[in-house]
């Protein structure tokens, strides 16, 4: 491992040329007036290893000299001191945040630390659940009101400077009240949803998709885990949302933002579900949520029909009733407690 302590680079041009590096980011002044750098760039090898390193930095937008890094430093400094360590801990600390750095400088890479969403076992959790077929209001301790949809798991953890909520699963429409020093940040899948004072719906998927849609207000989403470029640039892999627009996240990399259909998508918080045109699948796949007995369509012939509609989510008999009414359809119950949709005909032909 680099010493950066020692007064002298290593010996091979390019471990030399990264501390050279590492200590211009760290103290410039003394650099600028250290004669000995002139001395060792006069070697060929070793001016071939600086002029390589310099065109890395160069080319990835120079990011040793990044704000971030200065305040990372600056933040780490000041936390020993607040802790009142020895000096030589102190100096530890600002060396690890030089380790990054050379770490970046010779892989082309910078470990950015990942969003806070991991609650420790020592700090106040609250918890808030919804069982199937049950919505919840939660009024949190500086106001904010948490909405939990059918099926739902929150937890919740405020303290001085930050108010951190995890959506663990299900969904919920959060309306924070405004506090420009403790930002809201809510923890759901793959992404962290940051807000000051606003209305948003989030939605975990089963799947493994993470649904977001902007209200009013501002959000900014981010990764919780950055890959590539992004932990160097963390604007890269942020997405900041407008009003009616919603976010997708497959539950890797990929995103989609596109514009929403607001009052559709937050009827559930009405006690209602709107289908507009729907195939009769996705329509049965939202209605299943709400219900511990699942509805079940074998025909695709059936699962292509079509519906529209605004139903109450809690009653599921009015949306079958409907379906019945439209189309020749019957529901057919099940020994394993499901409820088959068939045609009518075949449902008169079932023995009883």
């Amino acid at each position: 491992m680099m010493d950066l302590r020692s007064q002298l680079p290593p010996d091979a041009p390019d471990e030399a040329a990264v501390w050279w590096a590492t200590r211009r980011q760290l103290d410039p002044e003394r650099f600028a007036s250290d004669s000995t750098f002139a001395d060792w760039l006069a070697d060929p090898a070793n001016a071939a290893g600086w002029h390589a390193i310099d065109e890395r930095i160069e080319r990835i937008g120079s990011y040793a000299s990044m704000p971030e890094i200065r305040e990372m430093r600056r933040a780490a400094l000041e936390l020993a001191r607040a802790k009142r360590r020895p000096v030589r801990q102190r100096w530890v600390l600002g060396t690890a945040l030089a380790a990054s750095l050379v770490g970046a400088i010779g892989g082309g890479m910078l470990l950015w630390p990942a969003p806070r969403t991991a609650i420790s076992s020592g700090e106040q959790v609250q918890r808030y659940a919804t069982a199937i077929g049950q919505r919840r209001d939660v009024v949190l301790g500086d106001g904010s009101k948490v909405t939990l949809n059918t099926d739902s798991l929150v937890e919740v953890r405020y303290s001085d400077d930050r108010r951190d909520v995890r959506l663990l699963q299900g969904q919920a429409m959060f309306h924070v009240a405004k506090n420009a020093r403790r930002p809201f940040v809510v923890a759901a899948g793959n992404r962290q949803i940051t807000a000051l004072g606003t209305a948003f719906d989030v939605q975990v998927k089963r799947e493994g998709q993470v649904q977001v849609l902007l209200v009013e207000g501002s959000v900014r989403v981010d990764s919780v885990r950055r890959t590539g470029l992004a932990r160097l640039i963390p604007a890269l892999d942020r997405t900041d949302l407008s009003p009616g627009q919603q976010l997708v996240s497959d539950g890797a990399d990929l995103v989609d933002v596109s514009a929403a259909d607001v009052e559709r998508a937050t009827a559930w918080n009405r006690g209602t579900l709107i289908f507009r045109s729907d195939s009769l699948a996705d329509a049965i796949k939202e209605v299943n949520r709400y219900s511990a007995v699942p509805l079940v369509v074998d025909d695709p012939a059936i699962a292509r029909l079509k519906v529209s509609g605004i139903f109450p989510a809690a009653d599921r008999d009015d949306f079958l009733a409907a379906l019945e009414a439209l189309y020749p359809l019957g529901a057919q119950n099940e020994p394993g407690g499901t409820i088959r949709l068939v045609w009518r005909k075949q449902r008169a032909n079932q023995p009883d």
